[in-house]
């Protein structure tokens, strides 16, 4: 049995007419070329993350994967099959809950089991909600559920038909802080069953905390993949200086150690090899100046600074 259960090959995607691959970029009424040459592989059991902003196509490869979506060109494999022949592999949560209203939890789970001729007892039932925290909302409508609860019924309709592959839309980006932590243990729950999980996310820290790898996507294109360590290593990003002041680039690009500098709102923030020298030469510059530092932070690379790297502009832009 192969290792991987996901290939993607020279994948090339584009809304509107006409579609054919040598029109692709020819500027054709209203075309939107979204995937532009993607290719990558998802080894069984792993999470996947495909990290980038809206737009950037995350949303439209998962809907090639799930068989929604026709490439113009390339290929999509799913453990070894056409994604239409994959269906009863894959369970999936779309980035917005589209929960039937006026359906009971429950009845959810059985009504969405079903599309995929599976067909779970009450007490199959009764166990997926208690894995989820659902067990006082069995007989509650969709329409009466928080957003939080909305996000768990959701991955419990994805596994209602016990898929080997399961993909993840954005899962958490309505959610507060602490319902994402919940989300989170629940992926990683789904990693220790031996499923393999894609999900897609513009959030960096939801990518490091759950990622073995990482795909960057930026207009359509994979621009970096690997681990989160690996991305960050291979670009030698060097760690980040922060402070809360108004100082002239120019002056600042001068200092000890640097090798860029910009703002971030009103947070000067300078990358660095020598941080240590940095910032006293920081704070001597603000001083000779009349200016003064506050919130000063020193942080390690990150894959948001790999994706400034990569594209030029930050991975909220």
């Amino acid at each position: 049995m192969s290792d991987l259960i996901l290939e993607i090959d020279s994948v090339y995607a584009a809304y509107g007419r006409p579609r054919s691959l040598f029109t692709l970029g020819a500027g054709g009424a209203g075309r939107v070329e979204a995937l532009r040459g993607v290719s990558l592989s998802v080894a069984r059991g792993e999470i996947f993350g495909l990290l980038g902003p809206n737009g950037a196509g995350k949303s439209t490869l998962l809907a090639c994967v799930e068989g929604l979506h026709q490439p113009e060109a390339g290929m999509v494999r799913v453990a070894g099959l056409p994604p239409a022949q994959a269906k009863g592999r894959l369970g999936v949560q779309l980035q917005k809950a589209a929960l039937l209203d006026d359906l009971t939890v429950a009845e959810l789970i059985e009504v969405y089991a079903a599309l995929y001729n599976a067909f779970p007892s009450r007490a199959q039932i009764d166990d997926l909600l208690a894995r989820f925290g659902l067990v006082e909302q069995r007989n509650r409508l969709a329409r009466h559920l928080s957003g939080g609860q909305q996000q768990r019924v959701a991955l419990a309709v994805a596994l209602a038909a016990d898929p080997e592959i399961v993909l993840l839309d954005e899962p958490t980006g309505a959610l507060d802080p602490q319902a994402r932590r919940v989300v989170w243990d629940l992926i990683r729950g789904l990693h220790d069953e031996g499923r393999t999980v894609l999900l897609t996310t513009h959030a960096m820290e939801e990518a490091e905390a759950l990622c073995g790898r990482v795909a960057i996507i930026d207009q359509g294109r994979i621009m970096a993949c690997g681990t989160p360590a690996s991305i960050v290593a291979g670009l030698e990003v060097r760690p980040m200086l922060k402070a809360l002041t108004e100082l002239p680039l120019d002056q600042v690009r001068g200092l000890p150690g640097v090798h860029s500098v910009r703002y971030t709102g009103q947070h000067l923030e300078v990358e660095t090899s020598e941080p240590q020298a940095t910032l006293p030469a920081l704070q001597a510059l603000a001083a000779r100046l009349g200016r003064t530092l506050g919130e000063i932070s020193l942080r390690q690379p990150n894959l948001e600074d790999a994706f400034l790297r990569l594209t030029g502009r930050a991975l909220t832009a």
